[in-house]
């Protein structure tokens, strides 16, 4: 997960809802690491396609935690004005969790920053939809490192919590991976060759 920009400003080509603008803050998932079409392929570019959106502004940065994204991908956002014809979603937790090891991160730091950056975002726009840690037990990575899966369990589930505090405190929506990613234990080709990010058919699942 290197830290490669890479934004992008596209128009959904089926998109039959002129006034829909769809703002993606993230990091390598939003960016499409793991396929070999990330423009197509990657979890935003279907999103916007499902939701019908007629601009897709894709903020991500591969390697990014949320205080990076409050400095380098909020204010861009903010900068396009978001409206009542705006969607705004924002997946930015597994760095932060991951980087908690190393102490680069704690949780209160992470719940901080979520905050700010959601009190800011959500006096702009009227849909802003966050997603929180999926199973990572089921993520061969993990289990590869040696992290004994109640560790890692327990974890996932204090950091969920204060995600879906923080997103009810501002009155956004909370997209719960954690409940949905369970069914990746049935489809382990829901994750790429890298063993870590989604593949195609993940995103394409993540999106719906």
């Amino acid at each position: 997960m290197g830290n490669v920009a890479k934004s992008s400003l596209t128009t959904a080509p089926t998109s039959t809802n002129c006034g829909l603008t769809y703002i993606a803050l993230g990091a390598s998932d939003s960016v499409g690491v793991g396929t070999s079409n990330p423009s197509i392929e990657g979890w935003v570019p279907q999103f916007a396609l499902l939701i019908n959106a007629a601009k897709t502004i894709n903020l991500g940065v591969s390697g990014s935690t949320v205080a990076q994204a409050l400095r380098q991908q909020v204010p861009t956002a903010l900068i396009q004005k978001a409206d009542e014809n705006s969607v705004i979603t924002i997946w930015l937790a597994v760095n932060d969790f991951n980087a908690q090891v190393t102490g680069q991160v704690t949780l209160d730091q992470y719940k901080t920053s979520l905050n700010r950056m959601l009190s800011s975002l959500k006096s702009n726009t009227n849909q802003v939809l966050v997603g929180n840690i999926p199973d990572l037990s089921k993520v061969k990575i993990y289990s590869n490192l040696g992290i004994p899966t109640p560790v890692l369990s327990s974890r996932v589930t204090e950091w969920n919590k204060v995600i879906s505090d923080v997103v009810k405190s501002n009155n956004c929506k909370l997209v719960n991976l954690f409940a949905h990613w369970k069914e990746l234990e049935r489809h382990p080709e829901y994750i790429s060759f890298d063993g870590f990010h989604p593949s195609s058919d993940g995103y394409k699942r993540l999106a719906q």
